[in-house]
């Protein structure tokens, strides 16, 4: 995708859009006008503010709320090839499908469904993904960078007991060939769960210096794995070949024992390690979680297609409260009831909906915790000057329109100005 967007591709000219409401992690402006140089913005806010520029482009968007590009924070573009797949209330049998649709898979197969998913990422708005690159590693990681998507490719590990050591071996064959090379799409690695990785993996994936993503808490059967060793989890051990004399049960919570994995060895630097889902946080999770400086990633349609959690909401609402900066990601294609898009717009749409969610808090988990999740610059998606990603329209229909009017519908985003191309 080439970068034309608004400007039609003059990297200096001057853009000035006009439209019902501007929001951004900061909030909403209505109506607004944005002021933009190439991919910079230069001002934004009421129209009276900016005025008349005599050498701009006027774009009128004045039926449209606009809003930059968004972060996806957790996606699985591999799995998009088949499109959304009906479940059939067993997680551990979805669970099989899935490997069976990844064994299946050739390279070239891969590379189609990571393209196609591209293709319906952008369709949705997405500016910025955290995607989780499945075995093997290599198709999703160069298809997703010579894409105009940017954010973190994560390379997918399992390693329990005894075969702890060969996991780490490729963990650092994987860091050596693709950490190095200078890209929109930084690599990143993801110990895939607390009930298929053990410590030595999680630890090794902790003392590199790249963002790590991790999936906790999802169901009851990791939580019963983690307790006692027992459960459907087990059998899901054989059938991945990761169980053996060596693995040891730690007897905690995903969420405990995934911290104590972690330990104190990110620091500061905790800020790109992501805990996918967390449908199970107990309530003294919440100040350790909080302390660790770790981002969670809700995704609330793949939770809802679950059935998770079984028993009252899911504690992003409680997390956000206490301070902790909450992404929002969609998860699988598969996991979806939109087969022409990906995007965190419906995302926010389902929570806004059922849950009457904040919709300044509801952009933060889209845009700014979301690039603090994938440790790029919040200012790459939002409207203070600077560089922006991108930006999106959606239609509202008249110019009173606010973001609410567009969380109340299903029409989905155009792009004023793309994604930045990779060459």
């Amino acid at each position: 995708m080439n970068r034309r967007g608004i400007s039609g591709g003059q990297s200096g000219s001057r853009v000035l859009i006009h439209a019902a409401s501007a929001i951004d992690s900061d909030g909403e402006i209505a109506p607004a006008a944005i002021l933009l140089e190439g991919a910079n913005v230069v001002q934004a806010g009421a129209p009276a503010s900016i005025g008349v520029v005599e050498d701009a482009h006027i774009v009128d968007a004045r039926s449209e709320v606009v809003m930059p590009g968004l972060v996806n924070s957790h996606a699985h573009l591999d799995l998009s090839g088949p499109g959304p797949l009906p479940f059939e209330g067993d997680f551990e049998q979805w669970l099989e499908a899935v490997i069976h649709l990844r064994t299946r898979s050739t390279a070239e197969d891969v590379a189609q469904a990571v393209d196609r998913g591209i293709a319906l990422s952008l369709a949705g708005g997405t500016a910025f993904v955290g995607d989780i690159a499945g075995m093997p590693h290599r198709p999703p990681i160069e298809v997703l960078r010579q894409s105009s998507l940017g954010g973190v490719s994560y390379a997918e590990f399992f390693g329990l007991g005894d075969d702890q050591p060969t996991t780490v071996d490729k963990m650092i064959t994987t860091l050596n060939t693709y950490e190095s090379q200078e890209n929109r799409v930084r690599l990143g690695l993801s110990p895939h769960a607390p009930y298929t990785c053990g410590l030595e993996v999680m630890a090794a994936a902790a003392d590199s210096s790249v963002p790590i993503a991790i999936h906790v808490a999802e169901s009851r059967a990791e939580l019963e794995f983690l307790a006692t060793g027992s459960g459907p989890f087990r059998t899901f051990a054989d059938m991945l070949k990761t169980w053996n004399d060596g693995v040891e049960i730690p007897g905690k919570h995903p969420i405990e024992y995934a911290l104590s994995c972690l330990g104190e060895r990110r620091g500061a630097s905790a800020a790109d390690v992501v805990f996918v889902h967390l449908n199970y946080l107990e309530p003294d999770h919440l100040e350790p979680l909080h302390q660790s400086g770790i981002t969670p990633v809700y995704c609330p349609r793949a939770s809802a297609y679950f059935g998770y959690p079984d028993e009252g909401r899911h504690p992003y609402k409680s997390m956000l409260d206490h301070g902790i900066p909450v992404a929002l990601g969609t998860d699988s294609l598969l996991c979806l009831d939109t087969p022409d898009r990906i995007s965190v717009l419906d995302e926010m749409r389902f929570l806004f909906a059922r849950d009457a969610a904040d919709p300044v808090d509801l952009m933060k988990m889209a845009t700014s915790h979301g690039a603090r999740a994938l440790g790029i610059d919040a200012g790459l998606v939002d409207f203070k000057s600077g560089e922006i990603g991108g930006i999106l329209a959606v239609p509202a229909g008249n110019g009173n329109a606010r973001f609410t009017t567009i969380l109340n519908s299903s029409e989905p985003p155009r792009w004023l100005l793309e994604p930045i191309s990779i060459p």
